[in-house]
């Protein structure tokens, strides 16, 4: 079994709208297609013309190889170790930042290619199942406030939470990234009038999206929601301020999560030992695939932290989520955009089919693969250039 082709298709939604924050109105889908016509996909967090312009990079030397002369011909069943040559192939140019990016696309698309050739579902390939079920988490975004005011922006998000609990959520996230539209002080009151419409039978996440700049602003509203008894509370300080970051996580019972943005377990690693951190929040399409995230979810788990990944794309990053949790002993919950809570088109119509939600919880995957397929008329209406192809 040989890998034969690898393709990059560039799709944006119709519907885009760069003031707003969909995370899923662009993407770089990645194909790999096994020289028996099988194929696997992956996605991607990132500019898609450039995931593009990094796959058809001509080799410079052993440290600067292209992608096809390192895939192409290669046994795609070796999932792990092909990551492990990309990585060290490609060290001058890609050890972080985009080059990481593309990796996890075609990481997950090795995945999907390794179980479709097994008939197996891929989580089976990672180790086996954790648990008898998958509990996703839903977030709730009312958009960005855009002009509303913030009495607009409360009852947006009022409604979000009525709606999440009727579908059968049993966690929800609020996206409270209202920045200079309200005070912390306002903050603190929406989080427990938020918390209060949840009920204390729902675990309750917050977003915060990187608010503060000081850490005593942080310090003082994650103190004050001490007593809402949040699961956590998602990126208050900036990413790179590791100090700031592990005195703030020492300092309250609030917990705090963070790392959606970073790549690769030395990060992770840094984030934790330095950080301090409560919750890890590693995102397949950045930190370099379901490889790359298990890894760090081991890292974590031995650290007795949790790994909840962050997982703000289409229905194939949903797809690939489902199979991490269901390894992970250490991941509580998975990120969710569900369809009916966020109107992106690619996150609704890109993959099918839509994993079902009983109860607030997904069944182990039963599919080969992840589970998933491209939807052939999203494809065409969303396609921008011409589909990049490797063989």
């Amino acid at each position: 079994m040989k890998i034969q082709k690898i393709e990059c298709l560039q799709l944006r939604s119709p519907h885009a709208s760069p003031d707003d924050c969909d995370g899923a109105v662009d993407t770089a889908v990645i194909r790999i297609t096994a020289d028996n016509g099988m194929y696997g996909l992956g996605e991607t967090d990132a500019p898609p013309n450039v995931m593009a312009a990094l796959l058809e990079t001509p080799t410079a030397h052993i440290w600067s190889r292209s992608v096809s002369e390192m895939l192409l011909g290669q046994n795609p069943l070796e999932v792990e170790a092909l990551w492990d040559k990309l990585y060290e192939g490609t060290i001058y140019h890609a050890r972080r930042g985009l080059g990481i990016m593309l990796m996890s696309a075609i990481d997950i698309a090795l995945h999907d290619l390794r179980g479709k050739l097994l008939g197996v579902p891929a989580y089976q390939l990672l180790g086996g199942a954790a648990r008898a079920e998958v509990t996703p988490y839903a977030t709730l975004f009312p958009s960005m406030p855009l002009g509303r005011s913030w009495a607009e922006m409360q009852t947006l998000c009022f409604d979000l939470i009525d709606k999440a609990l009727a579908l059968g959520f049993r966690a929800m996230k609020m996206e409270m990234l209202f920045y200079d539209l309200v005070s912390d002080r306002e903050l603190v009151r929406f989080t427990h009038e938020c918390r209060k419409r949840v009920g204390q039978d729902c675990d309750f996440m917050v977003d915060v999206g990187y608010r503060w700049k000081n850490f005593n602003d942080a310090l003082w509203v994650l103190q004050s929601v001490e007593d809402a008894k949040l699961f956590f509370i998602e990126t208050p300080l900036h990413t790179d301020d590791l100090d700031g970051l592990a005195r703030l996580a020492d300092a309250t019972t609030t917990p705090v999560a963070v790392g959606e943005l970073l790549q690769s377990r030395h990060e992770f690693k840094e984030l934790m030992d330095r950080g301090h951190c409560d919750v890890i929040q590693p995102d397949l399409g950045r930190v370099g695939g379901l490889t790359e995230a298990i890894r760090c979810a081991r890292m974590a788990e031995e650290r007795g932290l949790y790994c909840i990944p962050h997982a703000w794309k289409t229905g194939l990053t949903a797809a690939a989520t489902r199979h991490f949790a269901a390894v992970v002993q250490n991941c509580p919950y998975t990120e969710l955009f569900h369809q009916d809570l966020f109107p992106s088109h690619l996150r609704s119509h890109l993959a099918k089919p839509e994993i079902e939600l009983k109860d607030g919880k997904w069944a182990l995957p039963t599919e080969p693969g992840i589970g998933v397929d491209l939807d052939a008329a999203t494809v065409e209406q969303c396609l921008y250039k011409p589909i990049t192809v490797l063989e």
